[in-house]
């Protein structure tokens, strides 16, 4: 039995830590230790939030990573060197561009815009491949809309203190209380011309119908009246009045004389006058014209006395 020495085993261990440490970290990057890669670079003047790991994609497909993101501390002007790790089948023809595509949430990644500008030409690995930067909609929103925000900050401060003086207002408190009051009175309307709805108007229908077949009625019997010969009826009455008053206005008759003859008039006066005085008499002398008693002999004691007296 072969005997392994303690140093044996611990490093062993070491190896083993260190392996699973590598491919470890190599997955999280999404390095593929295995799969065979080739190494681009690119320049950019800046990266924008472009990290190691981030994806190198050709027409959307995953084709490799950024391997390191390197910055050239001797020259500020010589832009950032990007290293890009990507599939070796992979060819990149000459005349390719790297794109570097900010996101709208932030973050970057590499696009190889693939070219065939020189048939057959294509870079080796370790070549420097064009680039250029898609800083996308932030750029957008950044250099078109923050200015105009800017703009309208004081204008929106303006608007939130004057809101702010309203509401604080006393006269506003008042006129939404009237508003809630005004709301409550409403309500109870609503309610009160609910129920005349369910209850009054049916009733009102009710009689507006009876009204309604009342008047067909009288209209039905309106409709067989003979207004023709009524009104010639009428007419004939009217010129018969007419007759009538033509004559007493002329005098002839006994109605027209005893309207218009003066000396009747005066006659009949005169008989009123008479007839007056006759019954003033009669009145303070009826012994004249009555004579009654209940026996005879003083009926004729009374005339001898009165005989006596004459």
């Amino acid at each position: 039995m072969i005997k392994i020495s303690k140093e044996f085993q611990i490093g062993a261990l070491v190896v083993a830590t260190v392996a699973i440490l590598f491919f470890g970290v190599n997955y999280l990057k999404g390095v593929n230790v295995f799969n065979p890669t080739n190494y681009y670079y690119a320049k950019f003047e800046r990266v924008n939030g472009l990290l190691e790991s981030s994806s190198v994609t050709v027409q959307g497909v995953k084709l490799g990573v950024v391997k390191s993101i390197n910055y050239n501390f001797d020259d500020v002007t010589d832009g950032v060197i990007v290293e890009l790790s990507v599939d070796d089948e992979l060819r990149v023809p000459v005349g390719s561009m790297a794109v570097l595509t900010c996101g709208l949430l932030g973050g970057a990644d590499v696009s190889l815009s693939l070219k065939q500008t020189y048939p057959g030409q294509f870079y080796k690995p370790g070549d420097t491949i064009p680039a250029i930067l898609d800083e996308g909609p932030m750029t957008a929103v950044t250099e078109q809309v923050m200015p105009r925000i800017q703009a309208i900050i004081p204008q929106l401060d303006s608007l939130i203190y004057s809101l702010r003086m309203i509401t604080e207002d006393n006269s506003i408190q008042k006129t939404l209380g009237n508003i809630n009051r005004m709301t409550a009175n409403l309500e109870r309307t609503s309610v009160s011309l609910n129920n005349m709805m369910s209850k009054d108007v049916p009733v009102i229908l009710g009689n507006v119908n009876t009204i309604t077949s009342d008047f067909s009625k009288v209209s039905s019997n309106l409709s067989r009246i003979d207004f023709v010969a009524t009104m010639n009826k009428v007419d004939a009455t009217l010129a018969n009045l007419k007759t009538i008053t033509d004559k007493v206005n002329s005098g002839d008759g006994t109605v027209g004389l005893l309207l218009n003859d003066r000396s009747l008039y005066d006659n009949l006066n005169s008989t009123a006058g008479s007839a007056n005085n006759l019954l003033v008499d009669l009145n303070a002398n009826p012994r004249r014209y009555v004579h009654f008693s209940m026996f005879g002999k003083s009926d004729k004691k009374e005339k001898d006395k009165e005989k006596d007296k004459e």
